[in-house]
């Protein structure tokens, strides 16, 4: 019989993680604090990396029934004119999709590989043992505990792993409007946009051939900026896309980005993930991305593992393999909102500098072009191991 793992978590990087091991041979239980599985968010964004994980599933059709293929993002001043233009290395791929449409691809992969999905279940703390706690006080051990419970993780805090949490002084208004393509300007059709205007920034994203999700960024301190009624001070910085902005009548909901880092992503048999370990700023698209692959890579070192005992070391090898990767997007993406805070006049002069340098370039997209691991030859080192 294979090993044990039970997940707090029903979100991108749980269903990812309990997919990818249950596909190996563990048995998988996932908790969900919510009556049902449902995502926060609008729209989002795939790298290669992250359709690569698809794939490597078998979540890929399902995700991608009515996906937007776009050409890249483009920058644009608060004029509206072009800054940057949307360009992909030859063979990148970038994709947008409706969120909720990731999460059915990555339950359904969940479900056909034996997973048990659990909804109201609430996980309020966690032991290295492998243990999580619910809120009625009732508690579960595994071989294996992960923590994919989100920015205020309850695994992370129970295993007592936490370096920082740092709140971002910006925040996202989202929405999705309904919107074609042949609605849009000729010369931006094929592509996503980035708006710029002070320190307001409007993100147009596509995510099929009817819908465009709209992020609406801003300092959380920006009052008039940050209401979920949409004053009229977006149409006022961004007047060439009111006709979008005028069709918002649907829920917005306002979040601010923090940011997560551990000192380390597990203690003993229990371990942390997504943005449970590593919550990072939305701007170079890898949140998801890095949560689904960093899922999979513990799935590939956990399939080395027959005995529970060898599972700290085997999380040791997995953080060693994928913390560097993980880190350099947190870094690059934080470094790229710092865009919004360059005064309108230098900002296309810098933006073009910036997103026109090789080594830049090599450095957003890093995620992008990272290869999922899907196996290893680590094999654990028994006597070491159980000393």
């Amino acid at each position: 019989m294979g090993l044990e793992a039970i997940i707090s978590g029903g979100g991108i990087g749980g269903l990812a993680t309990a997919a990818a091991l249950a596909q190996r041979g563990w048995k998988v239980t996932v908790f969900e604090s919510r009556p049902e599985l449902r995502v926060s968010g609008s729209g989002i964004y795939l790298r290669d990396n992250g359709l690569n994980v698809l794939s490597e599933l078998g979540a890929y059709d399902r995700v991608m029934r009515n996906p937007f293929l776009g050409r890249g993002v483009e920058q644009r001043d608060r004029l509206n004119n072009l800054v940057h233009p949307a360009r992909l290395p030859p063979g990148r791929r970038i994709v947008a999709v409706p969120r909720a449409d990731l999460l059915a691809g990555l339950e359904q992969a969940a479900r056909d590989a034996g997973v048990k999905i659990v909804t109201g279940k609430e996980v309020v703390d966690a032991k290295a043992n492998g243990t999580l706690v619910f809120a009625n006080s009732d508690e579960l051990q595994a071989d294996l505990a992960i923590g994919c419970d989100g920015i205020w993780s309850a695994v992370r805090r129970g295993i007592g792993v936490e370096q920082s949490r740092v709140r971002s002084y910006e925040g996202a208004l989202r929405t999705i409007v309904k919107a074609t393509q042949a609605e849009m300007p000729e010369e931006v059709r094929g592509n996503f946009i980035e708006c710029w205007n002070g320190t307001r920034r409007l993100l147009i994203t596509p995510i099929n051939e009817q819908e465009v999700y709209l992020a609406l960024t801003c300092r959380e301190d920006d009052k008039e900026a940050r209401d979920v009624s949409i004053r009229p001070c977006w149409r006022e910085s961004f007047p060439a896309w009111s006709f979008l902005l005028d069709r918002i009548n649907d829920a917005v909901s306002w979040g601010v980005y923090t940011i997560i880092h551990c000192k380390t992503w597990s203690a003993g048999r229990t371990c942390v993930l997504g943005d449970s370990a590593h919550a990072t700023t939305p701007n170079l698209g890898q949140g998801g991305g890095m949560a689904m692959q960093n899922g999979l890579a513990l799935a590939a070192y956990m399939a080395n593992v027959t005995d529970p005992r060898d599972i700290p070391e085997g999380l040791a090898e997995w953080e060693k393999a994928m913390r560097p990767t993980v880190e350099t997007c947190q870094h690059w993406a934080s470094l790229f909102n710092e865009i919004a805070n360059v005064p309108d006049e230098y900002r296309p002069d810098i933006t073009k500098a910036f997103l026109g340098h090789p080594w830049v370039l090599s450095k957003l997209a890093t995620g992008a072009a990272s290869v999922p691991i899907t196996k290893t030859d680590w094999v654990p080192n028994v006597q070491g191991a159980r000393k």
